[in-house]
Parts: C-alpha cells; sequence; structure tokens
C-alpha cells in the first residue's frame, strides 16, 4: 500500500463517516464506535504493513485528513496505531491474532520513576498487581497492551479490555471533552498474564531512554488547526492564518531534534489557539453552539496538548507564560 493508496482509503472512509452526525463523536460513545468501524474496516490502521520508515509520512497523511472531522476519533486511531506499532517492532508470535483485533494501549506509567504495576511469576505466566491509569477505549477496543515491571524489566503484554474480578474497571471518567472515548482506571489484582501474550520484555528504563522523538502530538494538533483555518470565514484572517500553520508544518516535519520539536509544539498549540478564538470572535455569540466547529476545536486542542506532557514541555509553557 503506497501513500496514494492510503490517501484513497482515508477519503473513502472520511466520506462514509460524513453519513454520521459528526459532532455527536465526541459524547457518545457507541457513535464514536460505530465511526471506528469505519476506519478500522476500511483498513486505515494497517500500517504494520507499510515499513516503518515511512510511518511518518503516513500518519501525517491520516491525522491531516481526519482530525478535523473528530480529534475523539483521531485519539483513538493514535491508541491503535501505537499499539500495533509496538507488537509489529518486538516481532510478537501472535501479532497477527491481534491485528486481527481492536486494540488499545496502556503503557504511559512505565515511564515513571516507580513501579506502578509489579508482577509475580507462576505457574504459565504472571499476575499483575497495580492500577493502570487513562486507559481510553472501554468497550470500543477488544484488548488492552498493558506494561508492568518484573525483576529488574519492563514488560508490555495484551489483555482482554473486559471487566472481570482480578481487572476491575472503573467508572468512565467525566471530562469537558473526549467523554465519548470512555476513558477508565483498571486495577489489577493478582491478574494473570500467560507467558505467551508477553509482547516484548527490556531493561527497566529502556522505554523512556529509548522512546525517539514522537510527532503524534504535531501532527493531531495540526490537524485540529487544519479544520480550524478551514472553517474561518474572514478572508484575511484564513490568509494568514494558513501561510503561518504550513509554516510550522515544515519546520516539525523537517527536524529530528527532540528541544526543536519540543519549541515547535508550543509555538503550534499558541497559533492555533489564537486561530480558533479569532474565528469565534469574529463568527459571532452563535459559535459557542454545540454542533459548530470552532468550539469543539477549541477543546480538542486542549485535549492533544494534554497528551505526552513532560517537565520539559511543562516547563516552556511556563517560560512563554
Amino acid at each position: 500500500m503506497n501513500l496514494e493508496q492510503y490517501k484513497d482509503k482515508i477519503e473513502h472512509a472520511i466520506t462514509e463517516l460524513k453519513r454520521l452526525d459528526l459532532y455527536l463523536l465526541d459524547s457518545d460513545t457507541k457513535l464514536l464506535n460505530e465511526a471506528f468501524d469505519i476506519l478500522y474496516q476500511r483498513e486505515i490502521f494497517t500500517l504494520y504493513r507499510v515499513d516503518k520508515s515511512l510511518h511518518n509520512e503516513y500518519k501525517f497523511m491520516l491525522f491531516s485528513m481526519l482530525t478535523k472531522h473528530s480529534g475523539s476519533l483521531a485519539f483513538l486511531a493514535i491508541q491503535i496505531l501505537a499499539s500495533n506499532a509496538i507488537m509489529a517492532g518486538a516481532n510478537f508470535p501472535k501479532r497477527e491474532e491481534y491485528f486481527a483485533k481492536k486494540c488499545g494501549i496502556a503503557i504511559n506509567h512505565l515511564r515513571a520513576p516507580v513501579t506502578v504495576v509489579s508482577a509475580t511469576e507462576c505457574d504459565g505466566g504472571y499476575k499483575l498487581k497495580g492500577m493502570l491509569s487513562w486507559a481510553s477505549g472501554y468497550k470500543i477496543f477488544d484488548t488492552l497492551l498493558i506494561g508492568f515491571h518484573y525483576d529488574g524489566r519492563e514488560y508490555e503484554a495484551m489483555a482482554e479490555f473486559k471487566s472481570s474480578e482480578n481487572f476491575r474497571v472503573g467508572e468512565v471518567a467525566t471530562s469537558f471533552v473526549g467523554n465519548s472515548m470512555a476513558t477508565v482506571n483498571i486495577e489489577l489484582d493478582d491478574f494473570f498474564v500467560p507467558f505467551e501474550d508477553v509482547v516484548s520484555s527490556k531493561l527497566m528504563g529502556n522505554y523512556t531512554k529509548a522512546k525517539s522523538v514522537s510527532k503524534t502530538v504535531h501532527f493531531a494538533l495540526y490537524g485540529v488547526g487544519v479544520g480550524a483555518v478551514e472553517a474561518l470565514m474572514d478572508r484575511e484572517v484564513k490568509e494568514k492564518a494558513s501561510k503561518e500553520l504550513n509554516e510550522i508544518k515544515e519546520q516539525f516535519l523537517n527536524t529530528e531534534d527532540g528541544a526543536v520539536m519540543d519549541g515547535l509544539r508550543i509555538k503550534l498549540f499558541m497559533l492555533i489557539q489564537k486561530i480558533v478564538t479569532t474565528g469565534m470572535v469574529l463568527y459571532g455569540g452563535k459559535s459557542i453552539l454545540i454542533e459548530e466547529q470552532m468550539q469543539r476545536y477549541y477543546r480538542e486542542l486542549i485535549m492533544f496538548n494534554s497528551n505526552g506532557l513532560n517537565s520539559t514541555i511543562k516547563g516552556l509553557f511556563k517560560a512563554e507564560f
């Protein structure tokens, strides 16, 4: 599947999506699930069939086109693409079985300086204890890629995303954006993971050290910006906004420097926030209506920018302020 073929797949999927009440995808889990199935069935998430060196090109294409229609849908796309990429990269023996399912991810706690989810070895596998936080896509994803520590190593493993006695799914979090994603915390109490469902095992700290410069948040933010520019009614503002957004896009596409990427993230956020705010003011008070796009872009801008925060990015935002 080359890039042009992938673009064609996305265009056909978006044509189907437009038959739905897209503004409801932020609040209606069943409708979001229906939209997710459209992308899944159109094989939008099969980037594991594409050479890893090309993934950024394909993901930029996807989020540039998709995010303006639904940030919640784009957020779930980030999740399944990440879990599939990890299984493919680790040559997980059961990867084809799990590629055939809708898979979420809950491994960010591996970045923590302490053990959040611990394990003890038992007959045939491991028993896990701890809390998985911020697991999105409950009752949308079939399975979940989870992380844990054992004997000085960090592991990634597959689990069914279903509440049980040892895998206790908490209440769905209520938030001002992305309620439809059904984000939950999960308490693991001697939850059994068989050896055959372990995806990878590496020395503790590897997840943080080996984490490459990710552009996914930039892609998603840019997608919000594209939607906001298209929604602008004022020609002068539209031209200026489009020019400045494209300038930042060219910069983040053409760098692999982590420090530069962090700085561009702040610039990108500030620019899009300004575009959305100006657009809402010029459009008038009706811009706050739930079916209008700009108020959704405002909320989704905050949602994507809250993803992957670390002390460096927080410090840059504080300095900017």
